[in-house]
């Protein structure tokens, strides 16, 4: 925008000119804002002493890189078009830039044809830097490759083919290879040569086919300052000469079958930040050493077979601001020195064999905490109610523990927070109606606890729960209505817009390394979702004691997807209104005291795949729509009054017969009154007495079906007679 034609050229931001000619020599205009393509016959074109030209992250989408580029053959050195929307085929002419130093097509939409690639790769006597990652040259990799001045080689996600050339790392001054993300790239581990000092300082084999062992000479790599083997065929046990990459910062071994213990030499390793051991057969003890990297930022050892207890040591790590140890076999208390991690934001040490007690630590030591996942693991005692620094705290699970007392108050100081998990344990009292006040909680469960009493809501909160995706109550001893006024302000569960922006989903706010998720019960069965999202909205209030109607105003969730009800004291109809829940794909409102019809309007719900309403006194036909007829049997038991698919077939009686006949277990039965009718009301009173205490026998039903019948008989000629007049 600050070009200005009326002054010199050579004064414009971007562009440099040879200070003897006045020619432009270079131009750098990445992250430029640049919009539009690139025509064959721009002025660019016509810059005869070009040596560097960079259009990196701009976007130039749907341009086509021309073959005029070929012009510059005498002069380009320098070549970076990455980030910035290129498309089609790479011109033949960029072979005969045979002064190319530098060659930078990366990530754009490109295609290269495999005779140019092997000419850049193996004709390019100048050429030290090539990155072509995600560029398109499916092509198979030359088993020999004679790169004598390549420096830097990225060819990640390409789609290469065949196998690892055997002199890859003899070359003699590559410093960069990245190979990653060619699933059809294969190989063993590429034979290192000891004869002559190797300048490799990143090595990226990650996401392809290779296999075989990490061999021990690998510590002959001493300029390694990146080695990234995640995702791998890789096996055997971490060599001991690990140790030896002591200039290593980043180091990834995830996703692999490497088993054994881990090295205590990689305590010698003083300048790794980037620790990543998920995913694999790694056993024993964290070794003691770990303590040592006192650079460390991000740990990762989850998912392994890791056991025993914490170092203290990991304490020592005060430049830590990610600790995942989930899914392991560790064991003992929870390591106080972790609450001296003072920049600690993202802490994961769910689903092992902790126990003691959460220490008050914790809670103190919040102020930097974004993620604590302590859940599935054996703490007992109580939540620490020491929150007194929690703003930035977006998720907090503590599920699958002991823990007892009341859900601790001091969490309504944590006004970020978007997840609160603490259910699957034993805490009582009554339901934290400070929770209501969280604006930003996405997800609250509460659920297989002791809590009771009704949930109350608060008039002085006066839109509570309004960004609410999920709510998970059940299994509790929760009493009276419904939280009807909460229903109305779930404003997550009606609308994906919000104040004129898309909602975040849950996953966004929680996925530092790992998706939250959360288990319900449906049909009987627990149900997991693993990734929460804005499309998954959740109501789950299953077995407690709630009373009274469903109110209506569920029906205004419109992105409701899970809504359970069951096993409670519900009474009254189904509401029509439900038939509005269009994208809700599990309704459960088994065992309760449900009554009517089944609502013609959920036949409407074409994503419903589980209905439960089993268990009732619902009655009359089971309504025929395409989504009804895969339901089963079972999804509709336990109410006498229904008929119809998958049912037994409805008889020709009305629907208040079969609601009166689904409430013959209640005692008073209309058989009973049709006998006061014919035979007399204090006969009839009699006899229905009589029938209740000897537990209705089989004659005493037969005189009552005939004089049914005999009624029934007369009330319809008698009709006859009327419409003859």
């Amino acid at each position: 925008m600050n070009w200005n034609t009326s002054t010199d050229c050579c004064n414009w931001d971007g562009v440099t000119c040879d200070h003897f000619t006045n020619d432009v020599i270079a131009l750098d205009l990445s992250c430029g804002m640049l919009r539009g393509t690139i025509h064959p016959n721009s002025t660019l074109f016509n810059l005869h002493h070009l040596q560097t030209l960079n259009l990196a992250f701009n976007n130039l989408t749907n341009s086509q890189l021309p073959r005029e580029i070929g012009r510059f053959s005498n002069s380009l050195t320098h070549i970076n078009i990455s980030h910035t929307g290129f498309i089609g085929q790479v011109p033949t002419d960029i072979i005969i830039l045979r002064k190319l130093v530098s060659l930078d097509l990366s990530w754009n939409d490109l295609k290269l044809e495999p005779h140019v690639f092997y000419n850049l790769l193996c004709s390019s006597t100048s050429l030290e830097e090539l990155s072509l990652d995600g560029v398109n040259i499916s092509s198979i990799l030359p088993t020999y490759v004679n790169l004598s001045s390549m420096k830097s080689l990225h060819l990640s996600d390409t789609g290469l083919q065949g196998k690892l050339p055997d002199n890859i790392f003899n070359l003699p001054y590559l410093e960069e290879l990245d190979l990653s993300s060619n699933d059809d790239l294969t190989g063993r581990f590429p034979k290192i040569y000891t004869s002559t000092s190797n300048p490799l300082k990143l090595l990226d084999l990650s996401n392809i086919n290779l296999s075989g062992v990490i061999p021990d000479i690998i510590g002959h790599l001493k300029s390694l300052t990146y080695l990234d083997l995640s995702n791998t065929n890789l096996l055997g046990q971490i060599p001991d000469s690990i140790g030896h990459l002591q200039s290593l910062t980043y180091l990834d071994l995830s996703s692999t079958n490497l088993s054994g213990e881990i090295p205590m030499s990689i305590g010698h390793l003083k300048y790794l930040k980037y620790l990543i051991l998920s995913n694999t057969n790694l056993s024993g003890e964290i070794p003691d050493t770990i303590g040592h990297l006192k650079s460390l930022t991000y740990l990762s050892l989850s998912n392994t077979k890791l056991a025993g207890e914490i170092p203290d040591s990991i304490g020592d790590l005060k430049s830590l601001y990610y600790l995942d140890m989930h899914s392991n076999l560790i064991q003992g208390p929870f390591p106080p020195s972790i609450c001296n991690i003072s920049y600690l934001s993202y802490l994961d040490m769910s689903d092992n064999r902790f126990d003691g007690e959460i220490p008050q630590c914790l809670g103190n030591s919040s102020s930097n905490l974004l993620m604590v996942d302590l859940g599935n693991n054996n703490f007992h005692g109580i939540i620490p109610n020491t929150w007194d620094d929690c703003g930035v705290l977006l998720g907090l699970i503590l599920n699958g523990n002991s823990l007892e007392g009341e859900v601790p108050s001091g969490l309504s100081k944590c006004e970020s927070l978007r997840v609160l998990d603490l259910g699957n344990n034993h805490l009582n009292g009554t339901f934290p109606h400070w929770s209501a006040n969280l604006q930003h909680l996405q997800v609250l469960v509460l659920k297989s606890n002791k809590l009771h009493g009704p949930i109350e809501t608060s008039s002085i909160i006066k839109h509570p729960f309004a960004s609410l995706e999920v709510l998970d109550l059940s299994q509790n001893k929760f009493v009276g209505h419904l939280p009807r006024k909460y229903f109305q302000n779930f404003d997550a569960m009606k609308n994906r817009v919000k104040n004129g922006t898309e909602m975040f989903s849950t996953q966004e706010y929680l996925t530092i390394g790992k998706f939250y998720s959360v288990t319900v019960a449906v049909k009987g069965s627990e149900l997991s979702f693993q990734k929460i999202s804005v499309d998954y909205n959740i109501v789950d209030l299953s077995s407690n004691i709630f009373e009274g109607e469903i109110p209506e105003v569920i029906s205004s969730l419109n992105y409701l997807i899970v809504l359970n009800l069951s096993r409670n004291n519900l009474n009254g109809r189904i509401p029509y209104a439900l038939g509005n829940l269009l994208k809700i794909e599990s309704l459960d409102l088994s065992c309760n005291q449900l009554k009517g019809e089944i609502p013609q309007s959920l036949t409407h719900i074409t994503s419903l795949e589980v209905l439960n309403v089993s268990r009732n006194h619902l009655v009359g036909p089971i309504p025929d729509g395409t989504q009804f007829k895969t339901f089963e049997a079972t999804s509709f038991e336990g109410n006498p009054g229904l008929c119809g698919f998958p049912l037994p077939k409805c008889e020709h009686r009305s629907a208040r017969q079969l609601e009166v006949d689904g409430e013959e277990e209640s005692g008073f039965t209309w058989k009973v009154v049709m006998l006061g009718y014919g035979c007399g009301t204090l006969l009839g009173f009699g006899m229905g007495y009589m029938m209740l205490s000897t537990g209705r026998p089989k004659w005493f039903n037969l005189i009552a079906d005939e004089i049914e019948y005999m009624i029934l008989r007369r009330r319809k000629k008698r009709r006859h007679v009327y419409i003859g007049k």
